[in-house]
């Protein structure tokens, strides 16, 4: 397919010269060289295994910590619905007597 001028001639640019003009326009990005990666050369399969276990056994007893904790809140809210509850008990018992809290 080639451009037309309004009059109905054919003007000399074809498709392919279109098409290397917009693949010209639109350049690539250059690529860039990844950094190298250091690597440590004493590093052994066994040093990252026992850096594997030991942060194993660090999270463990994070584990541990944050279940015993837990256990301690759920006692602390067992205890204050109970404070909760004998509270306004009181409340109720000293009302009757004509004692009003402030």
């Amino acid at each position: 397919m080639t451009a037309t001028k309004k009059n109905g001639k054919k003007n000399g640019n074809t498709d392919e010269q279109f098409e290397e003009a917009a693949q010209d326009k639109e350049e690539a990005p250059k690529s860039v060289p990844l950094a190298k990666p250091d690597i440590d050369p004493e590093l052994t399969i066994e040093k990252v295994q026992g850096q594997l276990n030991y942060a194993q056994k660090i999270i463990n007893v994070l584990q541990g910590k944050v279940n015993e904790l837990n256990g301690k809140i759920v006692q602390a809210e067992a205890q204050l619905l109970l404070a909760q509850e004998d509270r306004e008990n009181i409340l109720k018992q000293v009302e009757v007597m004509g004692i009003t809290p402030q």
